[in-house]
């Protein structure tokens, strides 16, 4: 990740302290409606959860409010000012670099938001985050991207046909793959994000 946008997100951790604004999120509600989607993986109770893109620690914060605490939380983040924040409400939470993440191992994985800013190789990028955070999962992965189904485009965001990231999933990574892109980031919006699910072995369907 290039240092500017390391220096983007510090910028907002300044401006905003511990906020869903200082992740980039509008606000607390569309932050906590995406975490609401990419949780519909598993049942995450007792579980070893991998926060790619932590910021503060916003997605552990949820999972308590609905009732989902993990058993361990690891965060990781370009940008380490993050952590002493999230070390204060998660005393028992793991936080790195990406780059000094090691051979550590989870249950699932989660990406939010990591995906959307314009930058040069984006489609790169996010096929081998995914590859390489799948490759530390035992049970599944979810990710969320803005998706190219809208009728408006900022300029500053990248946006992906979810065919595509479903494809490659499918193709690259494993034959257990979801797509959703039936919920709303914001109240009264339209469905401009999905979500992709991945997992190790066929998630276990409610009959």
């Amino acid at each position: 990740m290039s240092h500017r946008m390391t220096d983007h997100y510090r910028m907002l951790l300044a401006k905003y302290g511990d906020s869903a604004e200082a992740a980039q999120y509008s606000s607390r509600e569309s932050q906590f409606r995406r975490f609401a989607a990419l949780a519909r993986i598993g049942d995450l109770r007792g579980k070893r959860v991998l926060d790619f893109g932590c910021g503060t620690g916003a997605l552990h914060d949820y999972l308590v409010t609905v009732g989902q605490m993990p058993a361990l939380y690891h965060g990781v983040d370009i940008v380490s000012e993050f952590f002493d924040i999230a070390r204060q409400k998660i005393p028992g939470g793991q936080f790195c670099h990406p780059d000094t993440l090691g051979d550590a191992r989870c249950d699932y994985a989660f990406v939010s938001g990591v995906f959307n800013n314009r930058k040069r190789g984006n489609r790169k990028f996010w096929q081998e985050s995914v590859r390489s955070l799948f490759a530390r999962c035992d049970i599944g992965l979810a990710f969320n991207m803005m998706s190219t189904h809208v009728d408006y485009r900022d300029p500053s965001l990248f946006y992906e046909n979810p065919a595509i990231a479903f494809t490659y999933v499918k193709r690259e990574i494993t034959p257990f793959v979801s797509l959703n892109h039936d919920y709303l980031p914001k109240p009264g919006s339209v469905p401009f994000e999905f979500v992709i699910y991945a997992y190790r072995a066929p998630s276990e369907l409610e009959v």
